[in-house]
């Protein structure tokens, strides 16, 4: 086959804005040169993607062995095509054009239904994951690959490539930045040269800016860290700046699962293996000259990785380690010379977090990961909780809205990833006081990192809110006329239906959903909805009562019959002389009242107004929170019922916490609460 010709042609269709050829690209590099692309990876596959080379060719190998002579023949028959000697390369012009089609797809795309954009959008963005996977391996060392590509500052502001796509074609090359104090160091390795106690905190406040240096030789000028965070600085409007930092964004865009998690039982499970291969082998009778050769052969190729293995298992606990010392380090100066600390969360969201965790299967765990990491090394004016919360609150439906088939897939994982995490601190209120209780992220008050925490009672409530909105936007994209809505919500719940929902009511309420959707005319939506249906009955014997899930710390409504409704009444009770004086243009007097309204299947009903209003009283009650003094109640009034609620409307009501509507009942009335002469946010309104 003449792979050259090939090649441009495809080149000369990208130029063209035609992409559709690629699938010829795709099955050339996965059949010469065993680099496959898939979404539908195990949990095994997926996480010894965070390990190294050789656990990862172990677990996404397909039955190819290492050192097959064959496959080492046809991979490198392939890059000669792309990268020859003597006449044009071709391998930087059909990366670029790959890459630049990606962002045209939306643009150009001559197609009349939305799907059909999508699928385009999906087999290009994997065409280019591949390419790159198989550029970065294919082209060694990684000095030749940094040569061969255009630098960060091209490829944003020459080719206009999205800074996105521009990291994962520069990130190998961010590796070779090298630490001037210890020339054995690379980024992002912290040094381990040995600090003395009287020169540590200088050591601390020197910056690695002047610390790593990239030199690639004559053919290039050498690049000091600072260069490459004034290049970055350029990325993004400067306004993005006000609530970030270049150093913390170079840090999340360069850094990989391998930097920060090491998967030691995926490690353990290939050492096993191997060990079980060795003594099968040991174990064969064939004593003929042919199979004493052939086992010889065999069991050196098997010890060989299990050498490897064990060595590299080691040396990945010393690098992760060692990253997170710099990181420790580093975590100070992040976020410390920000002046808009409102929008951190946001910010970090939008232009780190949404971008990545939508790219890739390991990029949707990496950002799990991140910001784990963050919360763990208690990161200043990072807020985990508010990260949280904006996410589910605030950004999720959109983004569901607008992801592709395979995006919205890799949100579901990242959304996953951060609610397991979350049902995980929320399970043992030991685990809770053990890593949260004490942490910045979880300061009430986000302006000020050393401020009171959230208790673990607040952040039941808080997780309370959070399923409940899930549920809602759930059942309102399934309710929808939308076709995409309906499908990426489908996709979504399957990536999370192991961890979500956990309430029997939630529970029902989706089921109730997808049993119609399994009825639809449409194909892709039955079979999607019938593999939702059998997850969610799958888990059903696991979900709880609400009361099982507040753990006492919830005061749930039920909801009223039609012919009684009950008033329900949050008060804010300020006790005398002792709280902030409250002022928004209307009299305040014991308090402020909120009126609480029921939600059923996602859907708020008003409670009726013509129902006389009790009085409010000051009596406390065990959901009662504190704030600077502040005392805030929750106080439950119910008009006489003449009978109780009928099973069916208990099911359908989608309880919320009390406490939730009287925190913004706080915050509505004062945008922050002066007390003791100091000006404090009035808290997030979560609770």
């Amino acid at each position: 086959m003449e792979l050259r010709g090939l090649f441009q042609y495809l080149v000369n269709q990208l130029k063209k804005g035609n992409g559709i050829e690629l699938v010829f690209m795709q099955e050339l590099i996965q059949q010469m040169a065993n680099v496959h692309y898939t979404e539908n990876m195990t949990e095994e596959q997926l996480d010894a993607m965070s390990g190294s080379d050789t656990l990862r060719y172990q677990a996404t190998s397909f039955g190819i062995t290492r050192n097959n002579k064959a496959l080492i023949k046809s991979t490198n028959r392939l890059r000669d095509a792309l990268l020859p000697k003597d006449e044009p390369k071709l391998a930087i012009p059909l990366l670029l054009l790959i890459a630049q089609h990606r962002s045209l797809v939306v643009i150009n795309a001559e197609v009349p239904y939305i799907k059909m954009v999508s699928e385009q959008f999906d087999r290009c963005h994997g065409a280019l994951l591949q390419y790159v996977e198989f550029l970065s391996s294919a082209v060694t060392p990684m000095s030749a690959y940094a040569v061969l590509i255009p630098d960060l500052d091209e490829l944003v502001h020459v080719y206009h490539l999205d800074p996105e796509v521009a990291f994962l074609i520069y990130r190998p090359v961010m590796r070779l930045f090298k630490c001037q104090r210890n020339s054995d160091v690379f980024w992002p390795s912290d040094s381990d040269e040995a600090v003395s106690a009287a020169n540590a905190e200088k050591e601390s406040e020197r910056s690695d800016s002047s610390a790593y240096l990239q030199d690639l030789g004559s053919s290039r000028q050498p690049i000091s860290w600072k260069d490459l965070l004034d290049t970055i600085k350029t990325m993004l409007p400067s306004k993005a700046w006000n609530s970030l930092s270049a150093d913390l964004y170079a840090t999340f865009w360069g850094l990989t699962l391998y930097d920060l998690h090491v998967p030691k039982s995926r490690y353990e499970f290939e050492i096993a293996k191997q060990h079980a291969a060795l003594k099968a082998l040991e174990e064969l009778s064939d004593n003929s000259s042919s199979a004493i050769t052939k086992r010889k052969k065999d069991k050196e190729r098997i010890q060989e990785s299990l050498d490897r293995l064990t060595m590299e298992l080691q040396r990945h606990e010393e690098h992760v380690t060692s990253v997170r010392r710099r990181l420790i380090r580093e975590k100070d100066t992040w976020l410390s010379s920000c002046p808009d600390t409102l929008k951190i969360n946001m910010e970090f969201l939008q232009r780190c977090i949404f971008p990545r965790c939508t790219f890739s299967m390991p990029d949707a765990v990496y950002c799990a990961v991140f910001v784990n990491t963050l919360h763990s090394l208690g990161t200043p004016f990072f807020n985990t909780v508010n990260h949280i919360d904006v996410l589910i609150c605030k950004t999720l439906q959109p983004m569901i809205c607008c992801c592709t088939e395979y995006e919205v897939g890799r949100l579901g994982r990242f959304l996953y990833e951060t609610l397991k995490t979350a049902y995980y601190w929320k399970g043992d209120e030991s685990i809770y006081e053990r890593e949260c209780g004490n942490m910045p992220g979880f300061a009430v008050y986000y302006r000020y990192p050393n401020s009171q925490r959230v208790t673990y009672g607040q952040f039941i409530k808080v997780h309370w809110k959070w399923s409940q909105r899930i549920t809602r936007l759930l059942i309102q994209c399934l309710e929808s006329t939308e076709y995409m809505e309906m499908r990426n919500a489908l996709i979504l719940l399957t990536k999370i239906s192991s961890v979500f929902p956990v309430t029997r009511k939630s529970g029902i309420n989706l089921e109730k959903r997808v049993a119609k959707i399994k009825s639809d005319e449409r194909e892709d939506l039955k079979v999607l909805a019938t593999g939702v249906a059998a997850a969610l009955a799958s888990r059903k014997p696991s979900w709880v009562t609400d009361e099982e899930f507040g753990m006492g710390y919830l005061e749930l409504k039920l909801a009223a019959p039609p012919a009684s409704k009950s008033s329900t009444v949050n008060s804010v009770a300020i006790p005398n002389g002792s709280g902030p004086s409250v002022s928004q243009g209307e009299p305040v007097a014991q308090g402020r009242t909120v009126a609480a309204g029921r939600v059923a299947d996602g859907k708020l009903d008003r409670p009726d107004s013509s129902l006389p209003k009790p009085d409010l009283g000051s009596v406390k009650q065990k959901g009662s929170q504190s704030i600077n003094g502040l005392d805030v109640q929750s106080v439950l009034f119910s008009a006489p019922q003449s009978d109780t609620p009928s099973q069916k409307q208990v099911d359908d009501s989608m309880c919320r916490p009390l406490e939730e509507s009287t925190i913004k009942a706080a915050s509505k009335m004062s945008g922050e609460l002066e007390y003791g002469g100091e000006r404090l946010e009035a808290g997030y309104g979560w609770f």
